[in-house]
């Protein structure tokens, strides 16, 4: 049986004991029902985590012994997936089946035909992003947390400077993302370090927005003759580049 994942703040360097508190606490007493002397995984969210044994589940805590460190390497290809905002409900699945697919980053874009954010505080809203973000992680055994970032305007992406290969899913042409990802080091591209892949909202880009991300050296692919929701566009895209980069 595959031992059950849990998030703590921070694992100090040597430690030999944890101590799980709150919603974790909670998760794995009273949801997940592990019991002393069983094993889990505790884990930080950027890199490290401790395979451990359950020492003593109290009414507020939980404390267990550190048994072994694990430092995994960073994947291959940093995924940015940078989707146009859809509703709310649906923005929050985009997040978390991104987080699960392994993507490092997730920046909502704010474009014309992307719906209007809701007008909660941001800080909230950045918190239960990040709270789907960490179970996502809990789920899939993840050693590294997806980073979620404000809603932002698609011109600021698109000023953005830095290496990476720049992506974006074109209803009006394109290579096949398939293409893209086969290529091999011959054809002098191969595997990136960075990829940040562009996804419109619901009703795609305009005209004006499309020939501007193209301007700002984004490369247009195509996931096929298919018209996809916005949400699976988003979903597959990224499934495709973890599956052909990184996995």
């Amino acid at each position: 049986m595959t031992a059950n994942q849990f998030f703590v703040p921070q694992i100090p360097e040597g430690a030999a004991r944890i101590v799980l508190r709150g919603r974790e606490h909670r998760h794995l007493a009273k949801t997940a029902r592990v019991r002393e002397g069983e094993e889990i995984w505790v884990f930080v969210g950027r890199g490290r985590r401790s395979r451990a044994r359950v020492e003593k589940v109290g009414p507020g805590s939980t404390e267990v012994a550190v048994l072994a460190v694990e430092a995994p390497e960073r994947p291959r290809t940093t995924i940015v997936l940078a989707p146009g905002l859809v509703e709310a409900k649906t923005l929050e699945i985009v997040i978390e089946k991104a987080a699960e697919l392994g993507c490092s980053e997730i920046r909502p874009i704010v474009s014309a035909r992307s719906c209007k954010a809701a007008g909660e505080r941001t800080d909230r809203k950045l918190e239960r992003w990040r709270r789907i973000v960490r179970e996502a992680a809990k789920q899939c055994k993840a050693s590294f947390l997806t980073e979620v970032l404000p809603p932002r305007p698609l011109k600021e992406l698109l000023g953005e400077s830095g290496p990476a290969r720049r992506l974006f899913l074109s209803e009006h042409g394109g290579r096949p993302l398939k293409d893209v990802l086969c290529e091999g080091p011959g054809s002098g591209a191969g595997t990136p370090a960075r990829v940040i892949l562009l996804v419109g909202p619901k009703g795609g880009w305009t005209a004006g927005e499309e020939e501007t991300i193209r301007r700002a050296g984004f490369e247009a692919v195509s996931l096929g003759d298919r018209i996809l929701r916005a949400e699976t566009a988003a979903l597959a895209g990224a499934a495709m580049i973890a599956h052909f980069w990184n996995d």
